[in-house]
């Protein structure tokens, strides 16, 4: 293991699903648990859109990813990179908040550029600090704005590329101790006035000689490349499929007044369910992510305990409200191109964009039921804490029964 590890890159520009994949990218570095929020919201994205600007946290992550998303539809390619440290290293370097990683990534920022060839005025980037106890680690998306890299059709990073990033960030972060290494080494400080990549190396093999069992731990916890592949997909027929659904399902729906699913007639929910059943089936993260919803709520409600039936019961009524919630992105997808119709502007959601809608759908019901996970996590995490006090049982009863119904407004 490195004594700093970075590693890049990308899905390829020219498949179909990269763009929703990126999308989903941005949405899971921005909000998964243990991200370091900005001050007031509820994801940590921060970045530059605008080279020449200092650091921004950003309002909205959908924003970004939002342009992202746009950028991939034109073959723009999208770099995923991560850098990280062990913990003792993160403490060392004094990375021990948000704001110090900020610092470090935005005075390390122009290396990333520079050795993937980026021109300043044109490097956009995005990142997210992720909290992992053992190796503390930074997203970073990033991408070339100019038209001439829209026009490459078939992109290729050299593997020497992210290496020499890796060592270039390591002679700008450890650049003292190199040093110091090497004077105690070789008993020349004359000669170590400019930092060479073979004493890099050299370093980096005595780091991994001083902590082997350390590193040795922290590979076998943690894979980077599984994070940066963190995203899912989806087939052409899935999204066709569910875009012949979701407009007869608009055609058979008033087009004026409120649409929610517990004002449907028996028929229309039947519509809606088997849309719903549908999408679970064939669309794996949304059916984790819903798995994930239900245990989460259950986490509760355990912790009170119950009869079998009781429990049972609760998961029932768990699951229907995770379908609701999806049921009802469905319903607002439909509102949205009745709002397109009324501003005549029925166009944009003809053959081509109809499976953009349906993506963007998909991705909204992914992005609710992550963050209600999240909230109730730390509901959970609230409650389990008082759980331990000095309560007694009536008091238990009366916390879990306020918290029990706290989550998702239908």
């Amino acid at each position: 293991m490195s004594l700093l590890v970075y590693k890049q890159r990308f899905q390829n520009p020219n498949y179909k699903s990269t763009a929703s994949k990126n999308y989903a990218h941005v949405r899971y570095i921005a909000t998964r648990p243990r991200v370091a929020k900005n001050e007031g919201m509820n994801h940590g994205l921060f970045g530059c859109l605008k080279p020449g600007t200092s650091l921004t946290e950003f309002q909205d992550w959908k924003d970004v990813a939002r342009l992202v998303y746009q950028n991939s539809r034109r073959h723009v390619t999208m770099y995923r990179s991560v850098v990280s440290f062990g913990e003792d290293t993160a403490k060392e370097l004094l990375l021990t908040d948000k704001k110090a990683w900020e610092r470090y990534i935005e005075n390390h920022i122009r290396t990333i550029a520079e050795k993937n060839g980026i021109r300043r005025e044109h490097f956009q980037w995005a990142a997210a600090l992720h909290r992992e106890k053992s190796h503390p680690h930074l997203h970073v998306v990033f991408w070339d704005d100019s038209d001439e890299k829209a026009k490459i059709k078939n992109p290729f990073t050299h593997p020497s590329v992210p290496n020499n990033i890796r060592r270039q960030m390591i002679k700008d972060t450890f650049a003292g101790r190199i040093r110091a290494y090497g004077e105690e080494k070789t008993k020349a400080a004359a000669d170590l006035r400019k930092i060479s990549d073979s004493l890099v190396d050299d370093f980096e093999r005595h780091i991994r000689l001083l902590g082997n069992k350390r590193y040795q731990k922290l590979r076998e916890e943690y894979d980077l490349n599984a994070e940066l592949a963190e995203d899912f997909d989806f087939s052409d027929h899935t999204l066709n499929e569910t875009a012949d659904r979701v407009f007869r399902l608009k055609s058979a729906l008033p087009t004026k007044g409120r649409i929610a699913y517990q004002l449907l007639s028996e028929e229309l929910k039947k519509q809606v369910d088997a849309l719903t059943a549908y999408l679970l089936s064939n669309v794996p993260e949304l059916k984790k992510l819903r798995t994930d919803y239900v245990e989460s709520k259950m986490k509760m409600v355990h912790l009170y305990g119950g009869s079998e039936e009781y429990l049972s019961s609760q998961r029932k009524r768990f699951e229907a409200e995770a379908d609701k919630i999806i049921a009802n992105r469905i319903l607002g997808m439909v509102k949205t191109l009745n709002r397109l119709d009324d501003e005549d502007r029925a166009a944009e959601y003809r053959e081509g964009r109809k499976k953009y809608y349906v993506e963007q759908m998909v991705l909204e019901m992914l992005d609710m039921l992550s963050s209600l996970v999240d909230t109730n996590c730390r509901q959970y995490d609230d409650f389990e804490k008082a759980w331990q006090g000095e309560l007694s049982k009536e008091a238990r009863k009366e916390l879990y029964l306020k918290y029990q119904d706290k989550g998702y407004e239908h």
